[in-house]
């Protein structure tokens, strides 16, 4: 294919499900509902963000943690629902 590239973007530290949950419970003020389920077939134990590609094409550096981002995000999402 021509005409354009697939760029990762994100951060290149990982971030455990109960803490993303955790981020999300402090800045929706709401508490989760957690229904712990076994492990799925094709589960993989850690991701994160490959960024050479962009850091190497488009000078990118993930700028912003996983914390202020939910933060920015929430409030973000929160000024659509209002405007809807």
């Amino acid at each position: 294919m021509q005409g354009f590239e697939i760029i990762n973007l994100g951060g290149s530290q990982t971030t455990r499900l109960l803490d993303l949950i955790e981020l999300l419970e402090k800045n929706l003020g709401k508490n989760a509902v957690i229904e712990e389920e076994p492990g799925q077939a094709g589960d993989v134990v850690a991701t994160y963000a490959d960024v050479d590609k962009a850091r190497r094409l488009l000078e990118y550096g993930p700028q912003v943690g996983v914390e202020e981002g939910i933060r920015r995000f929430i409030e973000w999402f929160a000024g659509l629902k209002a405007k809807a």
